[in-house]
């Protein structure tokens, strides 16, 4: 069963959700400001994307394959898996 087509192109919304990525910092970046920044509800970035973690992801991805710095992506994912990590460890 296949829902409806995305209101969005995909990889316009990796650029602006970076640009919020790169302004706030992943923590401080809500789903409503990058929902904002992209122009479509929340329930359609989660639609698409899943969860913050796997948008930030897929956003290094489209970096990585824009300016050809896959080492930055790599360290950056390394990054966010310690935070979560870290983050789940928490009493």
């Amino acid at each position: 069963v296949r829902g409806r087509p995305r209101e969005f192109d995909t990889q316009d919304a990796l650029d602006r959700v970076l640009t919020v990525f790169w302004r706030d910092g992943f923590d401080a970046a809500s789903m409503q400001d990058l929902a904002e920044a992209v122009g479509v509800s929340k329930p359609s970035l989660y639609a698409a994307y899943g969860n913050k973690e796997a948008l930030y992801l897929a956003a290094l991805e489209r970096y990585a394959t824009t300016f050809g710095t896959e080492k930055s992506a790599n360290s950056a994912r390394l990054a966010l898996c310690a935070r979560l990590i870290s983050t789940s460890m928490r009493p």
